[in-house]
């Protein structure tokens, strides 16, 4: 089976905001991050069939200004957000090269909230799952893990730098 699309998403989404209590507003573009965080959380639930795991958008613009105002770095911010949606995080990746971080999230089956430089996802590489999300693009499934990773590589090829957070239940 070649890849196979779920369900098509786009990430036309922003919200204005002020930084760190200052007076300056910014429009901070992209809802990834919270959007990747709740497919988590919807993918976990085995009620909840991948074809119908697309994340609320409003709720992902609420936790996107929440993940943005935290003062929070390196990681910890991440971990936040994930705790928000009654999810824990493990990072399992910093800083690594794609095929690094795909070696990881694929060597060891699970959930995971995934980002290179500036852009946030998720994939689900348990049995049978192989799934990739993507707020920019929506959700695709794969017959294997090899499948998978080329899948990813295909979009993300450029992308130097990646971290990756093993994702389960509270």
């Amino acid at each position: 089976m070649a890849e196979q699309t779920l369900y098509t998403s786009h990430n036309n989404y922003s919200s204005l905001q002020t930084q760190g209590g200052g007076t300056d507003t910014e429009r901070r573009l992209g809802w990834c991050a919270a959007a990747s965080a709740l497919w988590c959380k919807n993918t976990l639930d085995a009620s909840i069939a991948p074809k119908d795991s697309d994340p609320s958008k409003l709720r992902a613009g609420i936790l996107q200004v929440k993940y943005r105002w935290d003062p929070n770095g390196n990681g910890q911010d991440v971990l936040t957000l994930l705790s928000n949606v009654g999810l824990k995080g493990t990072r399992v990746a910093d800083d690594v090269a794609l095929g690094t971080m795909l070696d990881t999230v694929v060597g060891t089956p699970g959930v995971y909230w995934i980002a290179d430089e500036t852009h946030a996802m998720a994939v689900d590489t348990r049995a049978g799952r192989q799934l990739f999300y993507d707020i920019e693009n929506g959700l695709f499934q794969y017959a294997s893990s090899a499948e998978l990773r080329q899948g990813i590589q295909s979009r993300y090829s450029k992308s130097q730098e990646w971290t990756a957070f093993r994702v389960t239940h509270q």
